[in-house]
């Protein structure tokens, strides 16, 4: 038997963000029955908790899609970190890391809320679709696209098309037969479209959408990880006089799941430091696996 917590994740209420399955017991499984719980959970993601020491400070965590395993996401990161805070196991420390695929994460606790930390710049490569290409692919005209597109990522790749506005993100959807006839050629596992909707010194807003065919998903409420390679590719905003960019996203909308991630990148020089995605979660209950894969 293995018990379960479930927490909506990159909301402050009940059924809006993205939904998480956190089993606080990883311990003597192995990768295919994993697997095979995050298939039967059927979520975004699924992750699998194994205290490392016990201070209750470093964890290994490990990250399943209905499809595949990841090396790192966000918002299972934020959603775990708050079900450990919340049920009391990281012993009141205001900080812990999770090993995850891509080695150490930083992770800052408050009530209800996390933040984790990434060093460096994401992977950045670019896109080998024609505009007309791109468009096709969410289903809209080339004149909705609102400047180049680019893939990037902390780990797991995403393909980002900045669209005109809000109606144009509103607007879009993933074709199938599109996306079987390039995913081949991109390093990319999801399709982010957003258009930023404010921008101002140090600071931008953006409202995005995220289809992921690759990673078991249609359409993801919330996308952390994205958020992370996009605060920290964005190739037209520049920093403030701080040497920061506040990025804040919404996601999930149009699905009836609002999310807000709040993103900070971090400059040394014109060079991208270190990127943070930080936002709340909710725990909304509580279940037990009776058997075994």
């Amino acid at each position: 038997m293995r018990d379960y917590i479930i927490t909506d994740v990159f909301t402050d209420a009940a059924y809006g963000g993205n939904p998480l399955a956190v089993f606080l017991d990883g311990s003597a499984l192995a990768t295919s029955q994993m697997q095979a719980i995050a298939r039967e959970m059927n979520l975004s993601e699924t992750t699998f908790v194994t205290p490392l020491d016990d201070t209750g400070a470093h964890w290994r965590v490990r990250i399943f899609t209905p499809a595949s395993e990841l090396p790192f996401a966000g918002h299972p990161t934020i959603g775990t970190a708050v079900v450990l805070a919340e049920r009391g196991l990281t012993q009141g420390h205001a900080e812990i890391v999770f090993e995850e695929g891509v080695g150490p994460v930083r992770v800052a606790l408050a009530p209800n809320a996390a933040t984790l930390f990434l060093n460096g710049p994401p992977e950045i490569r670019p896109t080998p679709l024609s505009k007309i290409q791109q468009a096709e692919l969410i289903g809209l005209d080339p004149g909705a696209l609102a400047g180049a597109s680019w893939q990037a990522g902390y780990g797991t790749g995403f393909l980002f098309m900045p669209l005109a506005d809000i109606a144009a993100v509103g607007g879009a959807w993933l074709r199938a037969d599109r996306w079987q006839s390039h995913a081949g050629s991109l390093w990319a596992h999801g399709v982010f479209c957003y258009a930023v909707t404010e921008t101002g010194a140090g600071r931008a807003s953006a409202h995005s959408r995220m289809f992921a065919p690759a990673l078991g998903m249609g359409e993801d409420p919330a996308t952390g990880s994205a958020a992370a390679a996009l605060a920290g590719s964005i190739p037209h905003l520049a920093p403030g006089p701080s040497g920061t960019l506040r990025l804040a996203i919404a996601q999930g909308v149009e699905m009836g799941r609002p999310s807000h991630m709040a993103t900070e990148t971090t400059f040394a020089g014109a060079k991208v430091a270190g990127v943070s995605v930080g936002g709340h979660a909710v725990i909304v209950g509580e279940g037990r696996l009776l058997r075994l894969p």
